[in-house]
């Protein structure tokens, strides 16, 4: 197994395990009830390990360089949406395939 993220805010933490989980990534969270009384408790941060097979692709996934910046049109209501949603914040509707996405802005 490889580390593939380590910080000491949990929600940050968490938020990349259910993106590798959602991948179908086998993710194990080490110290998450804090240390084993080596060091203070808030001085344990917490480690995302994963596969070896699967540390690239892991690391691709958590690579926020390589997502895109650009908003996404919305197929309901032509709302433009920032990129990090997957969801429009005005009808609810899912974001469409970025094959479709591109098809459809490009089509505006």
């Amino acid at each position: 197994m490889k580390q593939i993220f380590t910080n000491e805010n949990r929600l940050l933490a968490m938020n990349s395990k259910n993106i590798l989980e959602q991948a179908g990534i086998h993710v194990v969270v080490k110290n998450e009830h804090g240390s084993d009384g080596a060091m203070p408790g808030h001085q344990a941060w917490l480690e995302l390990w994963v596969n070896d097979q699967d540390y690239i692709k892991a690391l691709e996934l958590l690579d926020t360089d390589s997502m895109p910046a650009e908003p996404w049109l919305c197929q309901s209501c032509e709302e433009q949406v920032p990129t990090q949603f997957q969801v429009c914040w005005n009808c609810q509707t899912e974001r469409l395939a970025e094959t479709e996405n591109a098809e459809e802005v490009s089509a505006v």
